[in-house]
């Protein structure tokens, strides 16, 4: 009878070691399966930010970046050689224009200024005019020049102001151009028409 029982103990402590160490070893596998869960949590939260960053980055690069196809106007060379009336005086040419530190009014006179590659036209403006800016109020744009090289004779100036008016008046945010000499009205660019109002149409 005590055989019976020595076993009978011997069996239950065996039973209560392996639930002890059954126990013991369930904690450690729900800990390694959180921290995996952790892992796979980081790096979708570090996918997602890097996502966010990334089209933060691409919004950010297509704001910076401002460009536009406007019509530039320059002279006919063929009219200029000859004289011929019955030519066209200004040629249209399509560019696109970057305007990200300035008015796209303003960079249009720039690329005015600049010319073109096209062999069968060009620009009049004088290369030794300095440009301070340009700025529109009330559809009115006002293209400032420095006094300082604007010399020429009466058909240059005639053709500065055509292509830079007709240029200007393509866009919907101008009507009018008012020419400024050192930030001032004057009475001409130089010293042949009278510029003292806004322009709004090309000059006979």
């Amino acid at each position: 009878m005590k055989k019976y029982i020595a076993i009978f103990l011997s069996a239950i402590m065996l039973l209560s070691l392996t639930a002890c160490s059954s126990s013991e070893k369930a904690p450690k596998t729900i800990d390694k399966q959180e921290s995996e869960n952790e892992v796979v949590n980081e790096n979708q939260e570090e996918t997602i930010n890097e996502n966010e960053e990334e089209a933060e980055e691409t919004e950010e690069t297509s704001e910076e970046v401002n460009e536009k196809e406007v019509t530039l106007y320059f002279v006919n060379k063929k009219y200029i050689e000859t004289g011929d009336e019955s030519l066209e005086k200004l040629i249209p040419e399509k560019r696109v224009v970057k305007y990200d530190e300035m008015p796209i009014e303003e960079a249009i006179v720039r690329e005015l200024m600049k010319g073109t590659e096209d062999d069968s036209i060009s620009t009049v403006i004088p290369s030794g005019v300095e440009l301070i800016d340009v700025k529109v109020s009330d559809k009115t744009a006002f293209v400032n020049f420095k006094q300082e090289g604007l010399n020429g004779g009466s058909l240059e100036e005639r053709f500065t102001l055509d292509q830079i008016i007709k240029s200007l008046i393509e866009l919907e945010s101008v009507d009018k151009v008012q020419f400024l000499i050192d930030g001032q009205k004057a009475e001409t660019l130089m010293g042949h028409l009278d510029i003292s109002e806004p322009l709004d149409n090309i000059m006979e």
